[in-house]
């Protein structure tokens, strides 16, 4: 799910069929921005790429990946931003999303350079589901890294693969 401020950035995105900012290696995937550092990893696994959006300046790249194997959805962020100058302030800006207003059992959570929250939707808009997030951000060099976990189900779903995945992801 994007941030709430990524809702008006939406319309300036555009799509991007090629994934020019995307480097893998036998073992990791490397998403970035404009091949800048800090990039993000994570294991490669069998992540497919399902959408890849840029604003038009080149300052903000959307990642949406999912995973057959694990059946989670990871969607990463990239903004080259001012909008949060810490992991603490764009983690509350990523949780003002009206999207998580029937957020229940929600915790904060440290990992590595983010800060980041744990919660459930229970049948959200209605739809007959049960959802787990890991939302978690970091800022890094002005750039802010929003990173966003989730899993669904007809039961709630475990948050111990998502964790596991957010604890394997670096900033490099």
């Amino acid at each position: 799910m994007l941030r709430p401020s990524s809702l008006s950035i939406l319309g300036c995105l555009i799509f991007a069929g090629a994934h020019a900012d995307v480097r893998d290696t036998e073992r990791e995937r490397v998403l970035s921005l404009l091949q800048m550092k800090p990039a993000l990893s994570l294991p490669k696994s069998d992540w497919t790429i399902q959408r890849e959006q840029r604003r038009e300046d080149e300052s903000a790249v959307y990642y949406l990946l999912a995973s057959d194997r694990t059946k989670l959805n990871l969607s990463v962020y990239i903004d080259k931003s001012t909008a949060c100058s810490d992991a603490d302030n764009c983690l509350k800006a990523a949780l003002s999303n009206k999207s998580y207003k029937d957020a229940t059992e929600l915790t904060l959570i440290a990992s590595g350079q983010f800060k980041g929250a744990t919660f459930f939707l229970d049948q959200p808009a209605g739809l007959p589901i049960r959802q787990a997030h890991v939302l978690a951000a970091a800022y890094v060099d002005g750039i802010w890294f929003d990173i966003h976990i989730s899993m669904a189900g007809k039961e709630r779903p475990d948050l111990a693969p998502l964790l596991e995945l957010l604890k394997s992801v670096e900033l490099r």
